[in-house]
């Protein structure tokens, strides 16, 4: 299922965007929405970034909610202040969850409902 962001909703770049001299994380408005038919990414038209009469066409997968954004960051922070040893310890829990995750997602598909 596609996810759909409102138009005149504000979002942050999920990547760097070279080419407009943009970051990840900058932030701009929705100003146009264009669907694409199943197995096709949607499209969206882009204002702001402090680029005042400018609109930049992205792809869906460019584009995270603010919130989404600033929850990344939060964690992202936090690994900053990690130790090395400690670092090491979580990407094997990170590991073990993903395992486990992919083993639950494998046993949902065999098993009918």
């Amino acid at each position: 299922m596609k996810i759909q962001h409102p138009l005149f909703s504000q979002v942050a770049l999920a990547q760097d965007l070279p080419e407009y001299n943009l970051k990840r994380g900058n932030v701009a408005t929705i100003v146009e929405h264009y669907p694409m038919p199943e197995g096709e990414e949607d499209g969206y038209s882009l204002e702001g970034f402090d680029l005042p009469h400018v609109t930049i066409e992205v792809p869906a997968s460019q584009i995270i909610p603010i919130a989404q954004w600033q929850q990344e960051e939060m964690i992202l922070a936090k690994l900053r202040q990690l130790s090395g040893a400690r670092l090491l310890q979580l990407q094997d829990y990170l590991d073990f969850l993903l395992q486990k995750e992919e083993s639950e997602h494998q046993s949902s598909l065999k098993s009918p409902t």
